[in-house]
């Protein structure tokens, strides 16, 4: 069987799938973690490489020649398109699963079971409790997975989906051997100094639209090029410019060799993944993403689109 997360993994992505790969294996079941893209031939993105099981990774196209997985069990991945390169693992699986906190999706039918909850802070926090549920033993390392997915969907424990289940979870996995201040510097307190200069020159590019009640900012390729950074270091951007005091939504845009990407986040009142699916993307209330249609659009093609849906839209 394999497990396997959404494309562009982030740290909820990665720790419920290494957690429930690790769960399945100390059990006895030959499960594989899959990647959903190849990340530049690199595995794992380098902030969760610290994670245990992370060189384990294997991308869809080292399984070609082996016979179609007898399970598939997809986890934080509501649509089918998200699987990326491991879509046709997917489909040609005897049996698929999917363990999810996002709400549903018309995309999701490719599971025959689904297991969500979407009061759950994260899918990290649904595969600890299921399998608290089902009594399988949960060892430090199934603990520390989860608790990196938790700690990095709740932005730190900071974000409104912040709730008592999801501090009674994250204290059974103290419990079970995670190290919160280890797992915190891993993932907020390493970065090279690359990623820092990166961070440096989004907030320079900050500024209020709207009247105020947008905050945006954009970065490229070229950036990253230019710095000497990867891709995997800008998974967190939009948080930087989040806190503006006084707005409402943040827009982060992101030029890439796939075309444009729109991260969106709302500090509470606006629903962005309504937002983010007129234009073909989705998420969640507070934090949703757009791969733009139009993969040619300038940001100020964008931003002429996208501005009329947000808050201080002119009339």
């Amino acid at each position: 069987m394999v497990v396997c997360g959404h494309t562009r993994p982030d740290g909820d992505c990665v720790g419920s799938v290494l957690g429930m790969t690790r769960a399945l294996r100390c059990q006895g079941f030959d499960a594989t973690a899959l990647l959903a893209d190849n990340n530049g031939g690199k595995g794992a993105p380098e902030p969760y490489r610290w994670m245990s099981g992370w060189s384990e990774y294997v991308h869809p196209c080292e399984l070609e020649q082996q016979a179609p997985p007898n399970l598939f069990v997809a986890l934080d991945t509501p649509e089918l398109v998200r699987l990326s390169d491991a879509r046709a693992l997917c489909e040609a699986a005897d049996l698929r699963i999917l363990i999810d906190h996002h709400p549903a999706s018309e995309g999701e039918c490719f599971a025959e079971l689904i297991y969500r909850d979407t009061e759950a802070a994260a899918t990290g926090q649904i595969v600890w409790n299921l399998l608290g549920q089902l009594g399988w033993p949960r060892d430090a390392e199934i603990a520390s997975c989860c608790y990196a997915a938790l700690l990095s969907d709740t932005g730190g424990f900071q974000f409104a989906n912040t709730t008592r289940e999801a501090f009674a979870a994250a204290g059974e996995m103290l419990a079970a051997g995670a190290e919160p201040s280890t797992i915190a510097c891993h993932l907020y307190g390493e970065k090279p100094l690359a990623a820092l200069q990166l961070e440096a020159r989004v907030l320079s590019r900050a500024c209020l639209l709207n009247d105020g009640l947008v905050i945006h900012s954009y970065l490229s390729d070229a950036d990253l090029q230019e710095l000497g950074v990867g891709p995997d270091w800008t998974e967190n951007l939009i948080d930087l410019i989040r806190p503006v005091a006084g707005s409402e939504v943040a827009v982060l845009i992101t030029h890439g060799a796939k075309g444009p990407r729109v991260s969106l986040r709302s500090r509470g009142d606006t629903d962005v993944s309504a937002v983010a699916v007129a234009f073909g993307g989705g998420g969640h209330r507070l934090a949703a993403g757009i791969s733009w249609p139009d993969k040619c659009a300038t940001r100020e093609e964008i931003l002429e689109q996208l501005l009329p849906l947000l808050p201080g839209a002119s009339e």
